[in-house]
């Protein structure tokens, strides 16, 4: 008994083969070990928070739809497939997939290794993180990189891997949506610059200025479009130079955290597909600039107050729906534009 009760106490190895199988109906095509259902593994898991579970499929198995009440992060272990519901992507080890509650998804074409995946299962407090705020950087962190993982299966970024981009005439629109916005973050580095007096901040904010001065006369717009008079464009834009007027330095450097992150992916996407735009070098530049640019001002946000931590989750999760909301309306006015013949 004594050894039983110091189990915890010290490293123990658990072999797959000793998780229960679930015998639930949505486990009938896809091999599910829940943690919970094991004795030494329920005790480590926080069941209040979170449930994990090991899920396997087998090579050339095809996984039908299902959903969860729950938000939920899938972690590919071992193996490859396609990944079904909403976009199809092909997903393979290392990948991560967020999943929504209620969002259908599923998988076909398992690879020959078959799919070995670590399915984790929030509650809506931990995950919607507006209830739970984070309670340090790393937690703010972590929860940046969830929203822009999330971000990768919006329309904006879908916009890249459709391959519509190939025609010159979305493409157009394209550059001249993000020129909206490229404007507007001139005006967010110029705002931001003048309002600084902190001297932890002001050399980082500087900097960043200097190094982005001109880049948005790169995109080239030739004509007055819908998508340079659009007014949600324009007003999405403009919401973030004006949090340069509301919010203290910190705020400040959480905002362009969001908008450096996503911009650093976009870029790296978008100078790919873009290679051959006239615009190229504006996505080059920004693909080689904005992993740099996503530190700016980062290093002052460590050890704060918990309270401080809280306020900065919200203005964190404020930018990425606004981002959302800039974003979406930019796909919405892209796959408004007829193909080419």
């Amino acid at each position: 008994m004594e050894e039983e009760q110091s189990s915890n106490k010290r490293p123990s190895i658990v072999p797959r083969s000793d998780i229960p199988v679930s015998s639930a109906g949505e486990a009938q095509d896809f091999e599910v070990r829940a943690f919970d259902a094991h004795s030494l593994l329920s005790e480590v898991v926080p069941k209040s928070d979170v449930e994990m579970a090991w899920t396997q499929a087998r090579p050339g198995q095809e996984v039908a739809p299902r959903s969860h009440r729950k938000r939920s992060m899938l972690v590919i272990l071992e193996g490859s497939a396609e990944l079904i519901g909403g976009a199809r992507h092909t997903v393979q080890q290392g990948d991560v997939i967020t999943v929504p509650a209620g969002q259908q998804y599923g998988f076909t074409a398992v690879g020959p290794l078959g799919l070995h995946v670590l399915h984790v299962s929030f509650t809506n407090q931990v995950v919607a993180g507006r209830a739970a705020a984070s309670r340090d950087l790393g937690q703010l962190l972590a929860r940046n990189a969830v929203r822009m993982h999330a971000a990768f299966d919006n329309p904006f970024f879908q916009l890249l891997r459709s391959g519509e981009l190939r025609k010159p005439n979305r493409r157009g629109i394209m550059r001249e949506a993000l020129r909206v916005f490229s404007d507007a973050f001139q005006t967010i580095l110029f705002t931001r610059q003048a309002t600084c007096r902190d001297e932890r901040f002001m050399s980082a904010f500087h900097e960043h200025l200097t190094e982005e001065i001109g880049h948005n006369e790169l995109l080239k717009v030739r004509t007055r479009s819908r998508a340079t008079t659009d007014p949600i464009l324009r007003a999405s834009s403009v919401w973030f130079c004006h949090q340069m007027l509301l919010l203290d330095n910190s705020g400040k450097a959480v905002i362009n955290l969001v908008l450096e992150t996503a911009g650093y992916h976009f870029h790296t996407l978008a100078s790919d597909v873009l290679a051959s735009d006239e615009s190229a070098e504006y996505f080059k530049v920004h693909a080689e600039d904005d992993e740099a640019h996503m530190e700016t001002g980062l290093a002052t946000l460590a050890d704060l107050h918990p309270e401080n931590y809280k306020k900065l989750h919200e203005t964190l999760e404020s930018a990425w729906d606004m981002f959302e909301v800039m974003s979406g309306r930019i796909a919405h006015l892209v796959n408004l534009e007829e193909a080419s013949s």
